[in-house]
């Protein structure tokens, strides 16, 4: 069941992203939801004029390194039922002592 949390976490990402960049109405639920946040935080705490003007660049670095992040930790949760059992690891490697997740990671 774990296996299948991992695909569909990137699957989720890889849709969010096509719908950011590609779609013609260019809304992602993610990505939306992130910079609308961030948007509404920024006028929550009536962030000086010059600060506000950063906060458009900052979602789009935050969208990307969110899907980044949701990428990477979806082909870890992939590989994650499967630490340490199913790998070789060099003799002497404290690689299968680390928290599996971790080394899947």
């Amino acid at each position: 069941m774990v296996s299948l949390v991992g695909p569909a976490l990137v699957m989720v990402t890889l849709r969010d992203l096509f719908h950011t960049l590609w779609h013609p109405t260019r809304h992602g639920g993610l990505s939306r939801l992130v910079m609308t946040t961030l948007w509404r935080l920024a006028r929550h705490f009536r962030a000086p004029g010059r600060v506000v003007g950063l906060v458009g660049p900052i979602a789009m670095v935050t969208v990307v390194g969110m899907w980044a992040v949701m990428v990477m930790f979806g082909g870890a949760v992939v590989y994650w039922p499967d630490m340490p059992g199913a790998f070789t690891f060099s003799p002497g490697s404290k690689a299968a002592q680390e928290p599996a997740l971790l080394e899947s990671l």
